[in-house]
């Protein structure tokens, strides 16, 4: 038993053991009752599953199952589970599924069952729309009317439905929220709206929907039509009732209907009319409502009312309540011209038919005839009453008639003409008609009447003229003494009376000359005659008799153009317009324009381009000046020259022509016209495989032809990098991160192709794209193990291989993925195996592999001895950088095959067979059986068959099967072979054959000769009809091939024979309920056999129904209801009518629609083909009736059928009548007394409405369009009785008229408003005084002053100007005006009562140009300002909020009186040989005091001249030097016009004139001298060069006083360091000296000696005028060479080695005195003073070394706000001592008591870059001076104690 206990023993602790190798995974987190919100996104992870494995195995997690796949996927690695499907709780609200995780060995599998909670993703739905209801009016009996139902498909709150109203009237309707019920709240008036549209929301409680809380909605609309009640009066139709009737229009004749119904439509109540205040004038039937003309009309009775009768119509309902409503009619009459015009004086109504007036000989033009008091009527209206006034050809000779156009009535004025005529002596008396005259009717009425005028005799004769005017005409510029012409005069008087003296008056008069007995004008002043400045001029020439009596003529002496004016350009800059490219236009036409002051053809421009467009890119009109494009440009064509100047030429057509031009300068701009070229666009590039992240691949470059943002590149990959690159914004391509070897070969490849896309940034019109290929190759490293592949391989091999030895046995080559990898084979181990498993010892040596890998067997294998090998293989990477551990182990077993010699054979069993024919293929026959005794292939039997195709023999289990039907009609036996063959090489084989018998069945089915059938047959066809005939064979025989006929379905009305196959009906046919019968005919043999033993087919018959006439057209329902507007155009489409015909389609089925009945006004139209009805017109009939239209459907069968339905088309009613007012009239105005209380009544407005009920009841508003109108705020307006009353107590002084606009506003929808202006006027009391009022400015809202204008030069007496006339806001309140301040001297006057104001003196603008004034405005004439104040300057000063006083400023006006004159008399400046062609030189300045064009200076050089220099430097005469330079005429600025050569030494004098434009003049000289460049001094300011520009005169005349020598400013510009460096915060000017007694330039080393030596007096200048430094402008050049450089140092190094020991030795002696000296310098820290006393504090020169910049007055910058450290850093200079000012090595500062120990000081005392000390005054220079004040302040401080401290200070400006 103890061996039964061990066996148990250990067969338990192996399952134990193989149990804790391999345990299986446990989820401990499934999914079973997970919840999923319905609205989770497709990709979202819904849940982690987590699971534990005990033996740490990795985990693959996943899901089974259709739905699980369908609805999630599972990472398999973390488990995550992510929704592949949109959820949808209203279809599935839970899932069941199947999550399974796997160690690789075990599979676990869990069924969790996950919720689908709900997410608010569905809108109400309404139930049974639409929705409609009727109600009746004025009921109230049942609030609730209507239900609506709305159901939501979602849970709790979001399925949860509430209702509200969203649209509808409010006021009447309500809706519950929890049920829909509608309930009425207002009784309904069919009248006032017979339909409501009430529009209700139906929304859920709200949800979350995506994490958002979503309430969703939706909405429906609800019919409400309310049903009539007779309850209103009779409503009139076209209103207003207005008409026009012409003034002879006959008695009898109707002139207008009124139309008036019953209020309620659905009771409509005869009417009778009547009429009321038409004074029998009119007649109106009492039943038609037709109004005639009773008696004659006559417009002119109705004048007054404007021609209009006004009375009302009443329409009463002929019922028991006889309800009535009135309406106005107003009918006007159009005038007919009966009346002609008649001639009255002054009021009386009597027609007069003659006039007499007396006036006295020679009265003046215009003036009209004395006592004449004529008016002319004509009573009719229009053209009617118009007619023209004349005078016949008597005395049209002497006067005129005014008006000359009456309209009506006029009062008639005669006036003078022709004074001349109305000579006593010739003439006593003149008697004419007017004559009154229709010009515009038809009939042309005229009429007229007598004028008698008796002439008064005076000594009237003067002095005549024979012309009113004369013009007369001069060339300009003639010279003095041309005769402009000759005028006489002449005197009908005689003797002395009649002798005439000439002579010119008016401005201008002076210009010429009048003889003056003959009358002969000649020029005076012919050089000051100038066309462009006065193109004519207005003389009066007097002409005076003996008597005194004088008579003038005015003259109109024109200048005669001569060409003397340039084109000027409007525009004297530079045109500057911009054009993008390839743009075919400019934006805005451009266009120059030049003017010429000439006129004529010398004034006529022709315009050109003379330069700039050498490539013919612009062209421009010669007339216009309009400059446009040959063709759009390129950008890029330009090569970067984006500008082109273009010289415009301007010339006149005079003789000669002149001309000017002018520079357009075209900036084209780029437009992103060209994408961005890789270059190349191509690129193939390596990398290696441990590059780094950020490591630089490759730099592409992107060029765009582009500039700006058009041709800035941006960078990106499109695709290809595999997120392993990354491109810069410079284009550069780099490795991206991801991991120690991102770019691992193995893992990711070596090949990369990147499409990398440059993309611009241009927008305008797009942006541009260019692409390049980037193929990057990874280079391999070796950091790769070997890898065998695979690591564990099986060979076979025979048992006896016919081979030599030794033979390959097997290739085990490793793979390494590096490709300098070097590998080397071993065997490790080899062991076997017999037949039976037993290990067998065999030789080591037996096998060996080679260094590819390649394993050789040396020596014959024997199958008996070792059935297998097992082989442990190594291999080694020796090329590793660490060898021996990039290694590799396989294994290799070698099995060997037996050697096939064996052949299989038979069973001995004998198989015979009785096949039964149509066996199903693949049906079991029999199992063949053989044995082959060999071993593994060689043993086994594989089998096959031959002989027949209808077997098949299964190779390895010999199952004979069916393989294609067996029938036995084709053959009875089945003969066939089957072969045994074993799988050895070569393979044996046994044969054996088989003969089996075949049985019959039933096999053959009945086949229908036609593969389906179809007839046809007439829907009435009778039962018995024959249809068509199937027929069906059978190929088997005897009972196999009997067939009988079957149909289906057997309901179909027809029926088959059985026998014959004849189909025949069987029934009633109706085409409309099926037109085509679809039957299955059946054949089925073997009859009288068994089902089972029964074959049969089938096939589809079909039979159409041919059709008759039987089915009318039928509406879908019998009356339709419809609504449409009362004012709907014609065409509006009501309804679509859609009737149905049920037979075929064809005539039977065909529809026509007509309207039989409701359609007798022709308002209704309809489509016959397609049952459409539209308006022909507007309906015609009020609200709340109906058209009930009766259509007919009919189709075009024979005999044709038809059906009818009822339209009810409902009319609404249209807000289409805005109301209108009837009182007050537009722009009507009443009047309130001011003072009266709030709330005092004004009017009361009314306005009418056509429309019906609400539509038209009307409430009064202030207009909201006028919101804006204060004058609404002082009024109240009862919106209901329209009653306005006061809201506060109203000023009229404050205001006078308050104008307010007012609405009136229906209560349609929308509502429509009429308006009217009402004008309130305030009653007055007298209570206020004058007030100006005042002139704001719109910027700052200040009081603006009165200007007024008075020229200077002018006598006393001048008028000035009307003060602005101050208003009193009383009526009839007189103003009057005085002058209260500002006029001290009485310099003006003032007429109180006009308050106009003139001079009492002359003034002068030069000596003061305005006067400001206070003047009073008050209702005293008397007012008087007091004797004191009349003694102060401003008597009253001007106070804004004073508004009865006015503050006139008096502008003096200026004359040309005063020349320009030059800043001065004298110029100098200087310029060398390196100036061009138009380089400037200086610019001379000269000013006119005079005001505006007055002031305007033009510059010209009168005279030019040369003093050249002989060899000896003496001065010779002058040369003309014409042409050498140019003035700008405009700025004075003088411009080189030619090049200067270095042989020219001498200057030139030039004497310029400036000129205003009344040809006042001064003259200036200006020097100009040749320079050298070395000839010049720099002088550096601190100071920008515009601020030295502005003081540079100034500067250099100190300079020329204190140095005894002309100072010339040569040139201003920024300052320029040593190192070429701009410094925008200095300036350098360059001058040169002229010395005055030689007239030479001084030599650049003279002049920095003048300024040195007078140093002392410069210090103020230089410091005042922030001088930093001054040098010469150009450094001497250097003539040593560089070879002479290099011995020269190679010298000096010498020289320091030796002075080197040397200076070691002295300064070991003089170490103790310089101690003491340097500690001194402290001194000249802050006191040069005490070593200079002739020297204040504030000129303390500047002290190289030392801290120069503390003190004031220590620099010429003293006084600039800089710091000084950063000033002294400028220097850089490392000695200064502004940074430290004493190195004091001592960490300490020494004690006060103990001054005597020694402290090391070091200081700069000559400082080689600031050598100042050069420009001491003398007796300084040497610098000794400093020593000295270092040594005594050293002394001082022993005594005192140190006195200052070394802080830096901030000097300020």
């Amino acid at each position: 038993m103890m061996w039964r206990e061990a066996v148990v023993l250990a067969v338990v602790s192996i399952l134990v053991r193989t149990g804790e190798a391999n345990q299986p995974p446990i989820f401990t987190r499934g999914m079973d009752f997970l919840t999923i919100a319905e609205d989770t996104d497709v990709g979202d992870s819904v849940y982690t599953l987590v699971a534990t494995d005990a033996d740490g195995d990795p985990l693959t997690y996943g899901v089974s199952g259709q739905v699980s796949t369908d609805l999630f996927s599972v990472d398999p690695t973390s488990g995550v589970v992510t929704l592949e499907k949109a959820l949808d709780r209203e279809l599935t609200d839970e899932y069941e599924l199947t999550v399974t995780v796997t160690d690789g060995t075990n599979l676990v599998q869990q069924n969790p069952t996950i919720f689908i909670t709900d997410a608010n993703d569905n809108s109400p739905v309404f139930q049974n729309v639409p929705y409609q209801v009727d109600v009746d009016e004025n009921d109230m009996t049942q609030p609730s009317i209507f239900r609506v139902t709305a159901s939501d498909a979602d849970q709790g709150q979001g399925g949860t439905v509430y209702y509200e109203l969203e649209t509808g009237d409010a006021t009447k309707f309500a809706v519950i929220r929890t049920t829909g019920v509608v309930n009425l709240l207002q009784e309904l008036d069919y009248e006032d709206q017979s339909v409501y549209q009430l529009r209700i929301r139906a929304e859920d409680g709200g949800g979350s929907l995506n994490g958002v809380t979503t309430v969703k909605s939706s909405t429906t609309v609800l019919i409400v039509n309310v049903l009539d009640e007779d309850d209103t009066p009779p409503v009139f139709i076209g209103q207003p009732f207005s008409t026009q009737v012409d003034e002879d229009t006959p008695v009898g004749t109707s002139i207008i209907t009124i139309n008036a119904r019953d209020g309620d439509y659905g009771n409509d109540n005869p009417i009778i009319y009547s009429s009321e205040g038409d004074n029998g004038t009119f007649s109106i039937d009492a039943t038609t409502g037709v109004i005639t003309l009773a008696t004659g009309l006559d417009r002119e009775s109705k004048r007054d009312e404007g021609g209009v009768y006004s009375f009302d119509v009443q329409a009463q309902e002929n019922s028991n309540l006889s309800r009535s409503a009135n309406t106005n009619v107003r009918i006007t009459v159009v005038d007919v011209n009966d009346d002609m015009p008649t001639f009255y004086s002054g009021n009386g109504n009597s027609p007069q038919s003659s006039f007499t007036a007396t006036i006295p000989e020679g009265t003046s033009a215009g003036i009209p005839l004395g006592g004449l008091d004529m008016r002319v009527e004509d009573n009719d209206e229009g053209d009617n009453g118009r007619f023209t006034l004349t005078l016949d050809e008597e005395g049209s000779k002497y006067f005129e008639v005014v008006p000359s156009i009456v309209y009506g009535q006029a009062a008639v004025n005669i006036r003078v003409t022709n004074s001349s005529l109305l000579d006593y002596e010739t003439l006593q008396s003149i008697q004419f008609k007017v004559i009154a005259t229709e010009d515009r009717a038809p009939e042309h009425f005229s009429s007229n009447v007598t004028v008698l005028v008796t002439l008064e005799d005076t000594n009237d004769n003067s002095p005549v003229f024979n012309q009113s005017k004369y013009d007369l005409f001069v060339d300009e510029n003639s010279p003095d003494g041309t005769v402009v012409g000759t005028i006489t005069a002449t005197d009908q008087d005689s003797g002395n009376f009649a002798q005439i003296t000439y002579s010119l008056q008016g401005s201008g008069s002076d210009k010429f000359d009048v003889d003056a007995l003959t009358g002969q004008i000649t020029v005076a002043k012919g050089n000051e005659l100038d066309r462009e400045t006065i193109p004519s001029y207005f003389l009066t020439l007097l002409a005076v008799d003996g008597g005194g009596r004088a008579s003038n003529v005015q003259l109109e002496i024109t200048l005669l153009d001569v060409n003397d004016e340039t084109p000027t350009f409007q525009r004297s800059s530079t045109f500057k317009v911009y054009i993008q490219e390839d743009a075919a236009t400019f934006d805005e036409p451009l266009q120059v324009l030049a003017v010429d002051r000439d006129e004529g053809t010398n004034q006529d421009i022709k315009y050109s381009i003379v330069g700039g467009d050498e490539h013919n890119n612009f062209t421009i009109d010669a007339d216009t000046g309009i400059i446009n494009l040959t063709q759009p440009l390129d950008y890029e064509a330009l090569g970067g020259e984006d500008e082109f100047h273009l010289l415009v030429q301007a010339e006149d057509e005079g003789q000669p022509p002149l001309n000017s031009t002018t520079t357009v300068i075209v900036v084209v701009e780029d437009i992103n016209d060209n994408a961005p070229v890789f270059q190349p666009d191509v690129i193939n590039t390596t990398v290696s495989e441990d590059a780094e992240q950020d490591t630089l691949v490759v730099k592409l470059n992107a060029t765009d032809a582009d500039s700006g943002f058009n041709g800035r590149i941006d960078f990106r990959i499109a695709s290809g990098s595999k997120d392993k690159f990354y491109v810069t914004s410079s284009g550069e391509i780099k490795v991206s991160g991801g991991g120690q070897l991102p770019l691992d070969i193995d893992n990711f490849g070596s090949d990369y192709t990147l499409v990398v896309y440059a993309t611009d940034r241009g927008t305008d019109p797009r942006q541009e794209t260019g692409t390049a290929t980037v193929s990057i190759t990874v280079a391999d490293i070796n950091n790769k193990d070997p890898v065998f592949n695979p690591s564990e391989k099986t060979d076979t091999l025979p048992e006896y291989p016919n081979t030599t030895y030794p033979s390959k046995l097997a290739d085990m080559a490793a793979v390494d993925t590096d490709v300098d990898s070097q590998l080397e084979y071993t065997i490790t181990s080899v062991t076997a195996q017999d037949e039976n498993g037993q290990v067998v010892t065999v030789d080591q040596n037996l096998f060996n592999i080679t260094n590819m890998g390649e394993v050789w067997v040396n020596g014959e294998l024997d199958r008996e001895v070792a059935e297998d090998y097992v082989l442990r293989l190594e291999v080694n990477d020796t090329a590793a950088p660490w060898p021996g551990e990039q290694t590799a182990t396989a294994t290799l077993t070698i099995i060997l095959q037996d050697v096939n010699d064996n052949a299989p054979e038979f069973s001995s069993d004998e198989i015979e067979q009785n096949v039964q024919e149509q066996l199903p293929v693949g049906q079991l026959l029999a199992t063949i059986t053989a044995n082959d005794p060999d071993k593994g292939p060689n043993g086994q039997v594989m089998f096959s068959l031959t002989g027949t195709d209808l077997l098949a023999i299964d190779s390895s289990t010999g199952q004979i099967k069916v393989n294609n039907t067996i029938d036995r009609e084709d053959g009875q036996w089945l003969n066939f072979t089957v072969t045994a063959r074993d799988g050895g090489t070569p393979p044996l084989s046994t044969d054996k054959e088989y003969h089996w018998r075949v049985s019959d069945t039933n096999d053959n089915d009945p086949k229908f000769q036609s593969a389906s059938y179809s007839g046809d047959v007439s829907e009435n066809a009778t039962v018995g009809t024959s249809v068509l005939t199937v027929t069906a064979t059978d190929a088997d025989f005897g009972s196999f091939g009997d067939i009988r006929y079957s149909l289906v379905p057997v309901d179909s009305n027809f029926t088959i024979d059985e026998i014959t196959g004849v189909i025949s009906v069987n029934g009633k046919l109706d085409r409309e309920l099926e037109e085509k019968v679809t039957l299955t005919v059946t054949a089925r043999d073997n009859p009288s056999g068994p089902e089972d033993n029964q074959r049969e087919r089938s096939v589809e018959v079909i039979i159409t129904l041919l059709d008759v006439n039987d089915e009318p057209p039928t509406f879908s329902q019998p009356i339709y209801t419809e609504y449409i507007q009362e004012d709907v155009d014609a065409g509006t489409s009501i309804i679509t009518l859609q009737a149905v015909d049920r037979d075929s389609d064809g005539p039977n089925s065909v529809i026509e629609y007509s309207i039989e009945a409701g359609n007798a006004a022709g308002v209704f139209t309809i489509d016959t083909d397609i049952g459409l009805i539209e308006t022909l017109k507007p309906p015609g009939m009020a609200p709340g009736q109906d058209f009930n239209l009766t259509v007919r459907a009919t189709d075009q069968g024979s005999p044709p059928m038809s059906s009818t339905t009822v339209v009810r088309v409902k009319i609404l009613d249209t807000n289409d009548n805005a109301p209108v007012f009837v009182y007050p009239t537009a722009n009507a105005t009443t009047t309130v007394l001011e003072n009266e209380p709030a709330g005092t009544f004004v009017v009361r407005v009314r306005a009418t409405d056509a429309d019906e009920a609400q539509n038209g009841n009307v409430t009064y508003w202030f207009d909201p369009s006028d919101e804006y109108n204060r004058d609404r705020n002082n009024f109240t307006l009862d919106p209901i009785s329209g009653n306005l009353t006061t809201k506060v107590m109203l000023d009229r002084e404050q205001k006078a008229q308050y104008v307010l606009y007012i609405q009136a506003k229906d209560a349609g929808f929308p509502p429509l408003t009429g308006t009217t202006v009402l004008r309130v006027q305030v009653g007055d009391v007298a209570d206020t005084e004058p007030v100006f009022t005042p002139e704001l400015d719109p910027v700052t809202g200040e009081v603006v002053p009165q200007t007024l204008t008075v020229g200077e030069n002018l006598p006393a007496g001048s008028p000035v100007g009307f003060v602005r006339k101050a208003v009193d806001a009383d009526d009839g309140a007189v103003v009057f005006y005085f002058i209260v301040g500002g006029d001290p001297s009485g310099y003006f006057d003032l007429d109180k009562a006009t308050g106009e104001i003139t001079t009492t003196r002359t003034f002068d603008r030069e000596a003061q140009s305005s006067y400001t004034l206070v003047v009073k405005a008050s209702n005293d004439q008397n007012y008087n300002v007091s004797a004191v104040s009349r003694r102060r300057k401003r008597e009253v000063a001007y106070d804004p909020a004073d508004q009865t006083l006015q503050e006139v400023i008096i502008q003096i006006g200026d004359a040309n009186d005063e020349p320009p004159r030059f800043t001065k008399k004298q110029y100098s400046a200087g310029i060398t040989t390196e100036y061009q062609f138009g380089d400037a030189v200086t610019v001379v300045t000269a000013i006119d005091p005079d005001d505006g064009n007055n002031s305007v200076v033009t510059y010209s050089i009168l005279s030019q001249q040369y003093y050249d220099r002989d060899s000896e430097g003496n001065i010779k005469d002058p040369t003309d030097a014409s042409g050498t330079f140019k003035i700008e005429s405009d700025t004075g600025q003088i411009v080189t016009n030619k090049v200067f050569s270095s042989d020219e030494k001498g200057y030139y004098t030039l004497q310029v004139s400036a000129r205003d434009v009344g040809g006042r003049t001064d003259n200036a000289s200006v020097e100009i001298y040749l320079l050298r460049e070395d000839q010049r001094v720099k002088i550096v300011f601190q100071r920008t060069p515009d601020e030295v520009r502005a003081f540079q005169d100034e500067f250099a005349s100190l300079l020329s006083n204190i140095t005894g020598t002309t100072i010339n400013v040569d040139d201003i510009q920024f300052h320029t360091t040593t190192d070429q460096q701009t410094d925008e915060l200095r300036t350098d000017m360059f001058i040169h000296g002229v010395d005055r007694a030689t007239g030479l330039i001084m030599d650049k080393e003279k002049l920095i000696q003048l300024i040195d030596e007078n140093y002392q007096f410069l210090v103020r200048l230089l410091r005042d005028y922030n001088v930093v430094e001054y040098q010469v402008a150009v450094p001497p050049t250097e003539d040593v060479t560089y070879t002479n450089m290099i011995i020269a140092i190679a010298a000096l190094a010498a020289i320091l080695v030796v002075s080197v020991a040397l200076v070691t030795v002295i300064c070991a002696c003089w170490t103790g005195r310089l101690k003491r000296e340097l500690r001194a310098s402290q001194a000249m820290l802050y006191s040069t003073k005490d070593v200079i006393p002739d020297l204040t504090e504030k000129d303390a020169l500047q002290v190289p070394g030392t801290n120069q910049f503390a003190i004031d007055g220590s620099n010429p910058m003293w006084g600039k706000e800089v710091y000084v450290n950063e000033i002294a850093e400028e220097s850089d200079s490392d000695d200064s001592l502004d940074d430290n000012e004493v190195d004091v090595k001592s960490p300490q500062p020494p004690p006060v008591d103990d001054m005597t120990d020694d402290q090391e000081i070091t200081v700069n005392l000559y400082n080689d870059e600031y050598d100042n000390y050069t420009k001491f005054p003398p007796g300084y220079a040497n610098g000794k001076f400093i020593l000295d004040a270092a040594l005594k302040e050293h002394e001082d401080s022993k005594k005192n104690g140190p006195s200052r401290s070394f802080s830096l200070e901030t000097t300020e400006i």
